[in-house]
């Protein structure tokens, strides 16, 4: 049949079934009536009747009745099988459903059950009297609340109320289920009293599945510490979370509905979220860090994740971003990479950074076949500062000279601090000539006096240069060509550069062979102590000694003081080698004392470092107790600028020395930068004329100025002076008309050993003693 014929064949439906019973009927009345009209007719009787008597009834009427009784009869049977099939088709289909049905009295008692509600329920078909309650049967997992949910509901349907309740079961086949339960009430006649209840369940769990996924899906997406913004196709926003708000300070209203530009308004490059875009269309998907916006222009730095849903076509639907604030480990990574790469009180490159930058400069000049300079710096006097004014103004300095240097520079150019007073300047695309000028420039104005806390101070530099690719073709030799050449700088006065030059990297091997042996010189009786007198300006009588350090190496011979006093300095050994010759000193001059030589004043120089050591007055009348030498015969010599230093604790450390009777005195003065209110303070005996103004009297006017000025001011502080450096007669003579008190030099005799010093005394002795005894001229 197709599907024009169905039409057809559903109207005549109802005919063909009407036929199956009715059909029967009419040939039993048919059939009954041809029947009664044979009998009426004669044909058919009773045996032996021979004619119908006068009261018979009519056979027409017989036969009329007789066939509407069978008619009954057929319609009966055929509607007594018609409700047996449509019982059998509605067993069938209860017991075919898929849904929980059954049957129970107002009570709650479970009448009957399809299999279903029996699978689920664990429990068969009730028969007989066992008849179990609705809210007793064990697969309830709510337990008691379950069973007064139940009870409830059952009492309120048997009332007439339909009722519904969502309950959790143990199924013994698949688990927990959740059942959407629905108890109606049941009359077999309208408007009949209620008298069964229709129990009758669906499986809702994959429902329910679904709203938990969906609630928690809710929850994860308020609840994330992450921010989520959900956008359309076009990128208007449709849905934000708590944390986006939080982390934004834009709210749902303020942002709902709007593009995201707000965010964006801080990016560095317009085309980024153009970029973005491409990328998400065309991989689905796109992560990295931006730097965004809060609400009240604050900047952040994010990290954005951002994927695109599509539809069921293929379509971008949404677009879902989720970022995270990390500003605070942005900035944690920051301070970590600075710590790692700059000084932390300078803030300049780190020795790690300028190498890193040096390695890609030289293959930048390597590639162009370009030159570059590396200049390595010393603060000549930062070491004095930081020990005798503390390190806050010793850090004071640092910035000081860092920041001199910096602003001195191309943008170019780059400036490193690579150790407590070490610093180092590359130089991009600079031949020789520029280095210099450089350099130059450096030091000037780095000698230009500063004032940190409180106090003016002074520094020079010792300065560096080594050439790419002349001096090294690498980070190291380049590094230790610039530091060589930076030593040798320092050794030739300071306050100067030098060029690294073939030979340095040998005298810088010396060095390090000499500061090796340095440490071993006092055990191997290496070092010796050279003496040069000091005379009365007017009667040239010795009235003292200043005593020397020198040392005596077994191969390199005779190494001069200008070389092995600064490393001594450096490495921390001038402490054990100035104990040795204030030792040794105190013990020739008590020696020569015994010998006869009574009157003389022995003079040792004392360093920085010592002369900040606390424990010097206690080491000074040890060494005089074991001597036995009278403390007004020994002299201890500060330079200027340690004297000047910090002076509160010069004052302190010289009121203790001048309590043990021992004389001070100022070395090299003039060549600082002398405070005369300190210096009035100060429990000197006698300055010392530096030999630099000493050495041109006769020719600058100036050097002769400054003699005569520290004279007379001596003389008004009643102090006592000497000068060093006497070379020839007519310094002495314009020394003596000063009224300089007493004088030393190669004028009168150069420094030497114990035994040749005094066989030079005792003849200067002799020599004055005779020349007073001598008779006048003329007599």
């Amino acid at each position: 049949m197709n599907s024009t014929d169905r039409p057809a064949a559903l109207a005549r439906a109802p005919a063909l079934a009407a036929t199956r019973w009715v059909w029967p009927g009419v040939s039993a009345f048919a059939l009954g009536c041809a029947w009664v009209g044979a009998a009426s007719a004669g044909g058919i009787g009773p045996v032996g009747a021979t004619a119908p008597s006068e009261a018979a009834v009519p056979g027409w009427l017989l036969g009329a009745a007789l066939s509407t009784v069978l008619v009954l009869i057929g319609w009966a049977a055929m509607r007594t099988r018609q409700l047996a099939a449509d019982e059998r088709l509605s067993r069938a289909m209860l017991e075919s459903s898929a849904q929980m049905m059954g049957l129970l009295s107002l009570d709650g008692k479970i009448l009957r059950l399809n299999p279903a509600a029996a699978e689920w329920m664990g429990s068969s078909d009730p028969a007989g009297s066992e008849r179990p309650a609705l809210w007793a049967l064990p697969a309830w997992v709510s337990g008691a609340a379950c069973s007064v949910q139940l009870r409830e509901a059952v009492t309120r349907a048997a009332g007439g109320m339909p009722q519904h309740a969502e309950v959790e079961v143990l199924c013994p086949a698949g688990g927990r289920r959740h059942l959407d339960i629905s108890i109606r009430p049941v009359r077999q006649v309208p408007d009949a009293p209620v008298d069964h209840l229709l129990l009758e369940a669906r499986d809702i769990t994959i429902r329910k599945l679904g709203e938990d996924k969906m609630r928690l899906a809710t929850a994860v997406f308020e609840q994330a510490r992450e921010g989520i913004m959900i956008t359309d196709a076009r990128g208007v926003v449709v849905s934000i979370n708590h944390a986006f708000s939080t982390i934004t300070g834009f709210q749902s209203d303020e942002v709902i509905g709007q593009f995201p530009a707000m965010l964006t308004a801080t990016l560095d490059d317009a085309q980024t979220p153009q970029r973005i875009r491409r990328a998400v269309l065309r991989h689905g998907h796109w992560q990295g860090e931006l730097r965004s916006q809060r609400k009240t222009g604050q900047g952040f730095t994010a990290w954005v994740s951002l994927t695109a849903r599509r539809d069921a076509g293929g379509h971008l639907s949404h677009l879902i971003g989720v970022f995270n604030d990390i500003t605070r480990s942005k900035e944690a990574e920051q301070k970590l990479l600075k710590q790692a790469h700059f000084d932390a009180l300078t803030e300049l490159p780190n020795r790690h950074l300028l190498e890193d930058r040096l390695q890609s400069a030289i293959t930048a000049a390597h590639h162009q076949a370009d030159t570059l300079a590396l200049l390595f710096i010393d603060l000549n006097q930062f070491r004095h500062i930081n020990d005798n004014f503390g390190h806050r103004t010793g850090d004071g300095v640092l910035m000081e000279m860092a920041h001199r240097m910096h602003d001195h520079l191309r943008d170019t150019d780059m400036v490193a601090r690579i150790g407590g007073d070490e610093f180092a300047v590359l130089l991009p695309h600079t031949e020789a000539d520029g280095a210099a000028q450089v350099a130059a420039k450096l030091l000037e104005r780095v000698a230009q006096p500063c004032m940190v806390m409180n106090n003016e101070l002074s520094l020079t530099l010792s300065v560096g240069i080594a050439m790419y690719p002349a001096d090294g073709d690498s980070v190291d030799a380049l590094t230790r060509s610039a530091d060589t050449a930076m030593y040798r700088a320092k050794l030739e006065g300071r306050g100067t550069y030098q060029f690294f030059a073939a030979g340095m990297q040998q005298r810088s091997v010396r060095q390090l062979q000499l500061e090796a042996a340095l440490r071993r010189a006092a055990e191997k009786d290496e070092l010796l102590l050279h003496y040069q007198p000091q005379l009365d300006a007017r009667s040239g009588a010795v009235v003292g000694v200043e005593a020397l350090v020198r040392w005596k190496h077994p191969e390199l011979g005779m190494v001069s003081p200008g070389e092995f006093i600064p490393l001594a300095e450096s490495s921390g050994q001038i402490l054990a080698i100035g104990e040795w010759v204030l030792r040794t000193a105190v013990r020739q001059i008590q020696a020569w004392r015994e010998a006869g030589l009574t009157g003389l004043v022995g003079a040792v120089n004392l360093s920085a470092i010592q002369f900040r050591d606390p424990g010097l007055p206690e080491l000074v009348k040890a060494i005089l107790d074991d001597a036995g030498l009278p403390p007004a015969c020994l002299e201890l010599e500060l330079t200027e600028s340690v004297a000047t230093g910090n002076p509160t604790a010069a004052i302190a450390m010289m009121d203790r020395l001048h309590a043990l009777g021992v004389r001070l005195s100022i070395d090299d003065f003039g060549t600082g930068y002398s405070s005369l209110n300190y210096l009035k303070r100060f429990r000197i005996h006698t300055l010392k004329i530096d030999q630099s103004f000493v050495r041109d009297i006769g020719t600058d006017a100036d050097d002769r100025a400054i003699v005569q000025a520290i004279v007379q001011m001596a003389h008004a502080l009643h102090l006592t002076t000497i000068a060093e450096g006497v070379e020839t007669d007519e310094q002495a003579t314009f020394l003596r008309s000063q009224g300089c008190d007493m004088m030393q030099g190669y004028r009168f005799c150069r420094p030497m050993e114990a035994k040749g010093a005094l066989a030079w005394i005792e003849a200067r002795r002799a020599a004055l003693q005779a020349l007073d005894q001598a008779p006048p001229a003329g007599n």
